[in-house]
């Protein structure tokens, strides 16, 4: 394969000389264009990229921005932000949860307070669980404000361990239990039956070896030949990091066959278009499950989440103990709470 063409001047607005840009700043070219920063050199070192600005942005902009990144105080929640997104915490992170993250960051920075200050620029020390708390309950949304505190919490967690300036975590007085409320819905036989029927085979194989397996939709789309075994179907839980064995049984068994047939060399599903050794993406997953969910309407049935296939295979089991060893969750709580969903059945009197 030819090495890529080195970018030239041409690739640069007209209005910017290259070699005054500062080190680390490289430009995109393509949409309308964006400016993106990387602090450090080498792979190990190199710190999270940050975009910023556009075609338009002035030389004098790019500076400004790339000084004000590398003055970055502690002393802010956008600085010690920043610092833990290039801390050795962030690189073990997923990509997904990076995105997020990343995200959140941008979101809670960017607010403005009522005095016009942004969020990210308040002095730390004006930080308090009451602050949080009034920040929490402008959103709109609960499941964002929960996402919101949870990123709070952890940056200050970060920062606390590295002696930044403080003492306490403000975020960690404020209560999130209740804030969201669990989901309720259970997925009928008729209905998973429908979407299986309905889906694309991959679709469809992915949906029902969650159900047999009890893993998520991560777990399953990037399941590999390699964990195929014996004994069974082996897992690492991609969210706790814990060791598996799905035993075999015939349905199982049945189902693995079918994907091997369509599977890559490699991946046992959706291998990415055009490169076998790739998984499907995670936000192309979800628009074909969607595709799926209206299926099923349009078909008389009741659409549901793929998260909710976890939560029948918890419910289809006979107790509260058996769900929560193969969920593997370290106490029966979190289970009947999030995963044990089905109605239960109560006898008449008369």
């Amino acid at each position: 394969m030819a090495p890529p063409a080195k970018r030239t001047a041409k690739h640069f607005p007209a209005h910017i000389d290259q070699e005054k840009l500062p080190i680390g700043v490289t430009y995109v070219p393509m949409g309308k264009g964006r400016w993106i920063y990387r602090k450090g050199a080498g792979r190990k070192q190199r710190g999270k990229e940050i975009r910023f600005g556009s075609s338009a942005s002035t030389l004098a902009e790019i500076w400004q921005f790339v000084e004000n990144l590398e003055t970055d105080s502690v002393s802010t929640f956008r600085g010690i932000s920043r610092k833990f997104q290039d801390s050795s915490d962030w690189r073990t992170l997923t990509p997904r949860t990076q995105k997020g993250y990343e995200y959140l960051h941008r979101t809670i920075c960017e607010t403005t307070t009522k005095t016009g200050t942004k969020l990210g620029d308040i002095p730390l020390d004006a930080w308090t669980p009451g602050a949080v708390r009034r920040y929490i309950e402008n959103k709109s949304s609960t499941s964002a404000a929960a996402a919101d505190v949870r990123y709070i919490k952890r940056v200050f967690s970060w920062a606390i361990s590295f002696d930044y300036y403080l003492k306490s975590n403000p975020a960690k007085g404020v209560m999130l239990k209740n804030m969201v409320s669990p989901r309720t819905h259970y997925a009928q036989d008729k209905d998973y039956c429908l979407a299986i029927a309905l889906a694309p085979l991959n679709v469809g194989l992915a949906a029902h070896l969650s159900y047999l397996t009890n893993k998520r939709r991560t777990d399953i789309l990037n399941l590999r030949r390699h964990q195929i075994s014996p004994a069974g179907v082996e897992f690492e839980d991609s969210k706790t990091g814990k060791l598996s064995i799905v035993g075999w049984t015939d349905e199982l068994r049945e189902t693995i066959h079918v994907a091997m047939e369509i599977a890559g060399d490699t991946l046992l599903l959706f291998p990415r278009y055009g490169s076998p050794h790739e998984r499907m993406t995670d936000s192309a997953f979800d628009t074909a499950w969607q595709r799926v969910r209206s299926c099923v309407k349009l078909a008389g049935g009741v659409p549901f989440q793929f998260k909710d296939i976890r939560a029948k295979h918890a419910s289809d089991l006979e107790t509260d103990d058996e769900a929560t060893e193969q969920l593997l969750h370290s106490g029966t709580q979190v289970t009947r709470r999030h995963y044990r969903r089905r109605p239960k059945k109560i006898v008449s009197l008369r």
